[in-house]
């Protein structure tokens, strides 16, 4: 039996391994996901769909064939692993939901059902995204990369439509070891709304879902890093609204007018002393004896 797809013609004979061919055919949670995935992660080569990952990230590997019903082996290369699936219906499937064999050529979203967008965008982000905590800033960053800007774009809208948060797409040069230059399209979340867009994705998942375990624990811990961040923000409004006035006023006139030590404030403001030295340097105010 002869198979085309983009006008080249395979021969299927007898398998070795085995495959789920009409997995890309029925929207799933799961299906949506390794679609997800695959179109950040996934190659397509003449005669095979192959995902390279790093070697600590291998039970995602396991998850994906378990899901797809193979019996295709995970190979160890030298610096991560391989699943690579030969059978050219199992790629057409693919391929009919609009993953296009090269990267740069993936710029169409697929029309997925609304239910599953998620999923498709949580797998999208564990394969081409992050979730950190930039400590100069001390903000939570949740972004993606993609090589095209309409895809980035069409994920934008649909977390604007879902999440009412805008996001912005913005181009960034890379410059590879052998110096050739390349262009590159991010978008990125800062703050609450990277810590909503991460809750939108990872939050309320079952058991059966699909996801990058790394990836998840980062999120757990950026709602950790925001809850603290934030109930350090929510003291200085509290202290604003009582006060009547600015941070840095409140500061002044216990420092300047009334001549207290770093310890008299905190009891005065009801806070922490290193609470106290935070906002005294986030205001610009000089306190020379923290006392």
């Amino acid at each position: 039996m002869d198979i085309f797809i983009n006008g080249t013609k395979f021969r299927r004979g007898c398998l070795k391994y085995s495959v789920n061919e009409s997995f890309f055919r029925v929207w799933s949670r799961k299906m949506a996901y390794i679609l997800g995935f695959t179109f950040a992660d996934g190659n397509i080569y003449k005669t095979s769909l192959a995902w390279d990952i790093q070697k600590r990230d291998v039970n995602l590997l396991q998850k994906i064939n378990k899901a797809i019903k193979s019996n295709y082996p995970i190979l160890q290369r030298k610096i991560s692993f391989r699943l690579r699936i030969s059978n050219q219906i199992f790629i057409k499937g693919a391929i009919n939901k609009g993953l296009l064999p090269k990267k740069y050529m993936r710029k169409i979203f697929p029309q997925i059902p609304r239910h599953l967008i998620r999923h498709f965008i949580r797998g999208y982000l564990d394969g081409d995204g992050w979730i950190v905590h930039r400590t100069g800033r001390n903000e939570i960053d949740l972004g993606f990369v993609c090589g095209n800007k309409n895809f980035l774009e069409d994920i934008e809208k649909e977390i604007k439509n879902r999440l009412g948060i805008v996001g912005r797409v913005r181009g960034r040069t890379k410059i590879t070891p052998t110096g050739i230059r390349s262009l590159t399209y991010h978008l990125e979340y800062y703050s609450s709304n990277a810590v909503e867009v991460a809750m939108w994705l990872y939050g309320n998942l079952s058991k059966d879902d699909i996801f990058l375990k790394r990836k998840y624990l980062k999120y757990i811990e950026a709602k950790r890093i925001y809850k603290v961040i934030w109930s350090r923000f929510r003291s200085k409004r509290l202290l604003q609204k009582e006060y009547k006035k600015s941070l840095k006023c409140i500061l002044l006139d216990l420092y300047f007018k009334k001549h207290l030590n770093g310890m008299q404030i905190s009891k005065i403001l009801k806070t922490s002393k290193s609470s106290v030295y935070r906002w005294l340097e986030l205001t610009g105010v000089k306190y020379l004896n923290y006392g």
